[in-house]
């Protein structure tokens, strides 16, 4: 088994990259669905909002899904799930015909999202399990590179139909990967009992405090905020690019080069912050980085080095940001932080395409979202100074 495990790790990052890459299928042929399907531009945002729509109302049964039926098995499912909402969108007519295929891409990712992390916590142990990690998460960025590269030439030789076509033979080549590859671990000695199986739970129980709730909830949304202008670079960059004068194959490269930036400064931001010791320091000035860069898009011609300076500055502090989940609640009650932690943070992505695009439908100005996204931002700011208020307080007991 360790010798297969990074073979089988190289096939959990394979699969997950369909996640991003359906992802970005909405943002990237968002002009031709406006043209073709005669929606507006809040649709567009509540379709890219779909896609995390039914996120905090899953991640917790996708969990429990998992532990009851095995999590290879949800992992499946979900893969499953997302190649059939591909194949809806394929064949869309209209926006609620395309909302239904893009929330069962969505829950069919939050399944994945959850479930693959317990398979790779299966597959390594000691240090190993931080690079392993690492390595899964970047599967996502990837996956929206892979797309912002391919997309723009699928729709412009074959049509926008086409994207979410392949979308979805992706997310079904994944299940196959994963089907033929993974195997559970199997153990020397028998397993003790762990919080994430069928076992019976320990006789001492805790309860996740009030104060746990609300620092786990201001996590969750510093992380929705920080992410909240490379969001908005990915999900409306090639509309505002297009408006411009670029093709959509163009537009889709261009932003792609931020997701390369964005690939490379975690890992980097990561050696930072060992380095430093300095995690506010690190996340304060790359918030404040990321905000300006992205507010000033609208008011640049040419923004290739504005995308690239967004990509590296909020990616440098992803893995602060993560960590703040496992620093503000005690390790019994983590599974339910981060239940709560992932909650907020769908909601954050569900709202804020759709405000971003009701906003463009409003204005006319397809650059609006760039703003939104700078001071969603700068917003991440003042909420790690209020948690870092909250906890100074002395607790009560």
């Amino acid at each position: 088994m360790t010798s297969n495990r990074w073979l089988m790790l190289g096939a959990l990052f394979l699969a997950r990259t369909s996640l991003g890459f359906q992802f970005q299928t909405v943002a990237t042929v968002a002009p031709l669905l406006v043209s073709d399907l005669g929606i507006n531009f809040t649709e567009v945002g509540t379709l890219i909002g779909f896609f995390s729509a039914l996120g905090f109302a899953t991640a917790l049964p996708a969990g429990l899904a998992g532990k009851r039926f095995g999590e290879k098995r949800a992992v499946l499912f979900g893969l499953g799930l997302m190649a059939l909402g591909g194949f809806v969108m394929a064949g869309a007519d209209g926006f609620w015909v395309a909302g239904v295929g893009r929330l069962m891409v969505g829950v069919g990712g939050v399944v994945i999202t959850v479930t693959m992390v317990k398979l790779v916590g299966d597959l390594f142990e000691g240090r190993e399990v931080v690079t392993a990690m690492a390595i899964l998460m970047n599967s996502w960025p990837v996956g929206i590179a892979l797309g912002l590269w391919t997309q723009g030439l699928i729709a412009e030789a074959w049509g926008w139909n086409a994207v979410f076509l392949v979308a979805g033979f992706g997310s079904l080549a994944g299940l196959l990967l994963v089907a033929f590859v993974y195997r559970a671990p199997v153990r020397d000695v028998a397993p003790e009992p762990i919080s994430d199986t069928l076992a019976a739970p320990p006789k001492t129980k805790s309860r996740i405090s009030r104060r746990e709730v609300t620092l786990v909830t201001i996590s969750g949304m510093i992380w929705t905020l920080f992410n909240g202008g490379f969001l908005m670079v990915m999900a409306f960059g090639p509309a505002l690019m297009v408006s411009r004068g670029s093709d959509v194959a163009f537009s889709g490269l261009l932003i792609s080069y931020g997701t390369i930036a964005y690939m490379i400064a975690i890992p980097l931001g990561a050696w930072l912050s060992e380095k430093w010791e300095r995690p506010n320091l690190v996340m304060i000035v790359s918030f404040a980085i990321g905000a300006v860069v992205v507010g000033l898009v609208p008011f640049v011609n040419a923004p290739l080095l504005l995308f690239v300076l967004a990509g590296i500055f909020i990616g440098i502090p992803t893995g602060n940001v993560m960590a703040l989940t496992v620093e503000v609640v005690r390790s019994e009650n983590r599974n339910t932080g981060t239940g709560i932690y992932y909650s907020v943070h769908h909601i954050g992505l569900t709202a804020m395409p759709i405000l971003a695009g009701w906003l463009v439908d409003i204005t006319h100005d397809t650059a609006v979202p760039m703003i939104v996204g700078g001071v969603a931002t700068a917003l991440a700011i003042v909420m790690l100074g209020l948690l870092r208020v909250i906890q100074r307080r002395p607790v009560r007991t």
